[in-house]
């Protein structure tokens, strides 16, 4: 799913203040960086059961995972996603709100046309189709009945993070490798298909 371009841009505004508070709070004062996520709140991201949820490892190119989202908070629209670093050392609070280091979010695919991405290009990812956007710093990749959508703050951590997702949460579906997706990705006309739609 694309950066929720689709979202009403009050929803928006709240998951990016949702996402700077939380910033704040996992920083706990400005002088020191965001602490690694407690692996009891981890606990519950991995026994996620509706999908396979992807990660990249506890830390990754120096930045810990600081967040995760629970199962009880899952929104389908949103997926599950992970967090890593805060934006308050590494970059900044800037008027376009926060920029973590990296994100990734898993979730189910649903139809949707990637027109409000911007420029983007087609790419092959690991052995499954991805479009990159935003100047390389977004990546989706289509895999089995989900997408996998990696943000980072430059071009080069987004694909090295697109290189290394793997699963999170155990799954008999999981393996190392990305399997195909069952659905034309990109098509926004596609209505039903093996995943369940």
């Amino acid at each position: 799913m694309p950066r929720r371009p689709d979202l009403p841009s009050f929803t928006r505004a709240v998951t990016a203040t949702s996402l700077l508070v939380a910033g704040f709070g996992l920083s706990g004062c400005h002088t020191h960086p965001a602490r690694p996520i407690d692996p009891r709140a981890l606990a519950g991201t991995r026994h996620f059961q509706l999908y396979t949820v992807y990660w990249a490892g506890r830390k990754f190119e120096g930045f810990q995972l600081t967040a995760a989202d629970r199962p009880a908070d899952y929104e389908p629209a949103l997926g599950m996603r992970v967090y890593y670093g805060d934006c308050i050392h590494h970059q900044g609070i800037t008027s376009g709100g926060c920029t973590l280091p990296l994100e990734v979010n898993t979730v189910l695919y649903r139809p949707h046309s990637n027109d409000g991405l911007g420029d983007q290009r087609a790419a092959t990812i690991r052995g499954v189709p991805a479009v990159v956007y935003e100047h390389g710093k977004s990546i989706e990749l289509y895999t089995g009945c989900l997408t996998i959508d990696v943000f980072a703050d430059n071009p080069g951590r987004a694909l090295r993070a697109a290189k290394a997702v793997r699963p999170l949460n155990p799954s008999p579906a999981a393996g190392p490798e990305l399997p195909p997706p069952l659905y034309p990705p990109g098509d926004s006309r596609f209505k039903g298909g093996p995943c369940g739609l």
